[in-house]
């Protein structure tokens, strides 16, 4: 059943009335805002104030900029010897602790090389021994031959000695032969006892000769022997310098073996620093020459941010302020740093095509100079300061108080 639509319909408003508030609603809402007009101007002057209180306190001396990156000091792996990749250890975005094994070569030829280099080095050690050997024998032989010829030289004196008593002998027999001859002459000695003087002069003679002889004799073997001490002597100094020579040739064999282990160790790659794998080059079979790059590694926990601020904004800016970051990734996220340290030039002068301020269109622009700021590491530890991630930093140059 439908109702009647006159009955549904709601009442006419009376001829005369319109259907505006009644003006006691009217009265009532115009008396609030007549009250609620100066609590809101107070509220305004109030926030105002706040306003340029804040600016004057902290706002005039804050340094902003949103031409600011996350960087990080990335490395470069790069194999140190030739080789074919056998096996990679690790993958991209991978984190690794310093040390850790990132690719494995071939290291065949490199353990044939470090045998190689262990037995001449044993060669060598030998043939020192033997150098050394030759140098005791060498010393030996002259400490023989100085004692045989300081026995010779008292076998000499000796000789010598013998000679003098034997000169002596024969001078006293002439003597007395002059003396005995005197006498014979004038008849006043025997001539049997005569011919005796003579015959024993002639016996002190000979043995005087024999002397002579001797001391010839002794005196020419000293000479050989200390010859044969002077050779000796000479001998050892060849010997020694032979073992110098051994010694030198160890020491090569040496550092063979050190080049010999450390090629078998580079050929297993590891990683230099903390960070987390990038920019994988290298592939299994692949062979890799000495300073070709493999991967890099991202020190993650090492960012840091570089904001380039103009040039007019650096002025009062100094190593030590406190800085606000707030990344464009993380909205959300508040970061703290330090102004490290401010560059020496602007970053246009650091470009491939330095500005020529020589021209006759020159258009004066303003510089942007480079900062250093340090992040706090308690957001280094979350792991989000990815390098080259945008920033806005502001820089707070409140001065020190004195």
């Amino acid at each position: 059943m439908t109702a009647d639509p006159i009955t549904a319909a709601p009442p006419a408003p009376p001829q005369g009335h319109s259907a505006s508030p009644q003006p006691a609603e009217q009265d009532a809402r115009a008396a609030f805002v007549r009250k609620m007009r100066p609590a809101g101007a107070i509220s305004a002057a109030v926030l105002c104030l706040g306003l340029a209180l804040n600016w004057f306190v902290n706002g005039r001396f804050e340094i902003r900029t949103d031409n600011a990156h996350i960087r990080a000091d990335i490395t470069q792996v790069a194999s140190k010897v030739q080789g074919y990749v056998q096996t990679i250890h690790v993958a991209d975005n991978q984190l690794v602790k310093s040390g850790d094994l990132l690719i494995t070569l071939e290291s065949d030829d490199y353990a044939a090389g470090l045998a190689e280099a262990r037995a001449g080095l044993e060669r060598a050690r030998a043939d020192e021994s033997q150098a050394r050997a030759r140098i005791a024998s060498q010393r030996a032989a002259i400490a023989s031959a100085e004692g045989r010829s300081a026995a010779q030289a008292d076998t000499l004196a000796e000789t010598r000695a013998a000679e003098q008593s034997a000169r002596a002998s024969a001078d006293l027999s002439a003597s007395d032969l002059r003396r005995y001859q005197d006498l014979a002459d004038k008849g006043w000695y025997p001539r049997a006892r005569m011919e005796a003087a003579v015959a024993a002069e002639r016996s002190m003679s000979a043995q005087l000769l024999q002397a002579q002889a001797a001391v010839t004799a002794q005196a020419s073997q000293l000479t050989s022997l200390r010859a044969g001490v002077n050779q000796a002597r000479q001998d050892l100094s060849v010997a020694e310098a032979a073992a110098r020579s051994a010694t030198a040739l160890v020491q090569i064999a040496e550092a063979r073996l050190r080049a010999a282990e450390l090629n078998l160790g580079r050929s297993e790659i590891r990683a230099p620093i903390d960070g987390v794998i990038a920019n994988r080059n290298a592939m299994q079979g692949q062979l890799l020459s000495p300073g070709q790059i493999a991967l890099a590694i991202v020190p993650a926990s090492q960012a840091y941010v570089i904001a380039n601020f103009k040039e007019t904004q650096v002025r009062t800016m100094k190593p030590g302020q406190p800085a606000s970051l707030t990344i464009d990734a993380y909205p959300g996220l508040k970061v703290s740093g330090i102004v490290e340290s401010i560059a020496p030039a602007t970053g246009s002068t650091f470009s491939l095509i330095p500005q020529d301020t020589a021209t006759g269109n020159f258009t004066k622009i303003v510089q942007r100079v480079p900062v250093r700021i340090a992040i706090a590491p308690d957001a280094l530890s979350t792991g989000l300061m990815r390098s080259g991630l945008a920033a806005v930093v502001t820089v707070s140059a409140r001065p020190e108080k004195r």
